[in-house]
């Protein structure tokens, strides 16, 4: 199955059943259809009229967010490769993501130059008798996207149709989804995360509403008005969400995380937020798409758990702890590089317990040599986080002339800090912990850095302590 191909059929079934929700604006889906089908006649056209031979790459930097959707639902249908554009990008970082991801061009509507040719569609007209376009097919590359990069450089990495729609219909079980569904996506579509959600959404005929920032009081206003029940988060989200819900919403009945890992306070917090929703995390990679998934309302793990596997998922475990995945959702591979065959891992290292319940404790990328021994900042801040004041904990690895790196903690609080905060998680991690994976520093901070999708920047938290 290609990516968009329901719109189609639930255009027909139920034109006037709304698709999209943005800024107050309903759009139906046979109405999202003939705006698909305008996009697709238009590309085909511009091209044309360009003299770029398709298929082509082509980068997307729309204003609004839903135009963003439609625009890329659009090209996936031609065959052709959309590359959602990042808004916090500089020119800089933007001509070097294209260039990384050997974009043909750029459709946007804003005022912008870039070192590639430029589509601003408007006045650009199609003879729909005259255009013949092409059809995509599951084997078709449709989606490049970039790992976040918050320890080293992203990487763009490619998509086919195929490793997407295979899992829509184990996603749609495994989160309990219905076409009756009134979906949040409230975070930026250059995530994965919340492009899959948006696409999966219209794919079982429910109904998506798309947010042109994320704004924690919009997002719980449109909540309560509009009676959505289902929200897509990273954990961060869910804090700030929670932050500005005054009293509990009991219309939503799953919150569905992913991202970084999901604290047991965290949870717990957003349980009293939304006392009727089932708490959902999931586990997976740009690279590797769902791993395994984990619903807290229905059991209770350890804080090194992510869940069952995800169906159609098999999982190896190498000496060094790795873990290994084989499934039908897998990445192409990086652009510029070799395609990814069989058995991936992206340095996650954990174990499979004897319930088959996968565990990871750290990331190669994320781990730590301090004094010649391995540390994974994970254990760390996990350790942090069972204190009633600590909302979130980051550690991060700085240079050092003897040890090669020394730890530091950056710990956001919640709730009641005490003044004895900093002694209380010392005699914590003392207690837990070997000298050499304790941190040096501890830093309380109001807010992190964070990257378009949502997680922290490890990396500018770097920066700050070398400063």
């Amino acid at each position: 199955m290609q990516i968009g191909e329901m719109i189609r059929a639930h255009a027909d079934k139920q034109p006037g059943k709304s698709a999209i929700v943005y800024r107050g604006k309903k759009r139906s889906y046979a109405t999202i259809q003939k705006d698909i089908d305008t996009y697709r006649h238009l590309f085909v056209a511009k091209a044309q009229q360009t003299g770029l031979v398709p298929p082509l790459r082509i980068a997307i930097d729309l204003t609004e967010t839903d135009d963003q959707l439609l625009a890329f639902l659009a090209v996936a249908s031609l065959g052709w490769i959309g590359v959602p554009s990042n808004d916090a990008w500089s020119n800089r970082e933007q001509d070097a993501a294209f260039a990384l991801s050997k974009v043909d061009v750029l459709l946007t509507d804003k005022d912008q130059t870039a070192r590639l040719p430029i589509w601003r569609i408007k006045g650009v007209k199609a003879n729909r008798e005259d255009v013949v376009l092409p059809i995509a097919t599951k084997t078709d590359s449709f989606y490049i996207g970039f790992t976040s990069g918050s320890t080293g450089n992203p990487k763009a990495y490619m998509r086919t149709h195929r490793s997407w729609s295979a899992s829509f219909d184990a996603a749609k079980d495994v989160f309990g989804l219905c076409s009756g569904d009134r979906v949040s996506v409230p975070g930026s579509l250059f995530h994965s995360l919340f492009l899959f959600a948006a696409v999966l959404t219209l794919h079982i005929g429910a109904t998506v509403y798309l947010e042109s920032s994320f704004a924690p009081h919009q997002v719980i206003q449109t909540v309560k008005n509009e009676d959505i029940n289902i929200i897509y988060a990273v954990p961060t989200m869910t804090q700030a969400l929670i932050g500005v819900a005054e009293n509990p919403i009991e219309n939503v009945t799953a919150v569905i995380v992913s991202g970084a890992k999901w604290s047991k306070r965290q949870r717990e917090r957003t349980k009293g937020s939304f006392p009727n929703a089932e708490l959902i995390e999931f586990y997976g990679a740009s690279e590797l798409s769902f791993v395994s998934y984990l619903n807290h309302s229905k059991t209770e793990q350890k804080e090194t758990a992510v869940g069952t596997l995800f169906p159609g998922v098999e999982m190896k475990v190498d000496q060094e702890q790795r873990l290994y995945v084989h499934s039908p959702y897998l990445f192409v591979g990086y652009v510029g590089e070799l395609a990814a065959v069989g058995w991936q891992t992206v340095g996650d290292i954990g174990y499979l317990d004897d319930h088959n319940v996968v565990h990871v404790k750290g990331r190669t990328g994320n781990m730590l040599i301090i004094g010649g021994h391995n540390v994974y900042p994970e254990e760390v801040e996990r350790l942090a986080k069972t204190l009633p004041f600590v909302d979130e904990a980051i550690a991060v690895g700085i240079s050092h002339d003897y040890w090669g790196k020394q730890m530091e903690l950056y710990i956001k609080g919640g709730g009641n800090v005490p003044n004895d905060a900093k002694r209380q998680v010392r005699v914590l991690l003392n207690n837990e912990l070997p000298p050499v994976k304790r941190p040096r520093r501890i830093h309380f901070v109001d807010a992190y850095p964070v990257l378009a999708s949502g997680k922290i920047d490890r990396q500018a938290l770097v920066g700050q302590s070398n400063e």
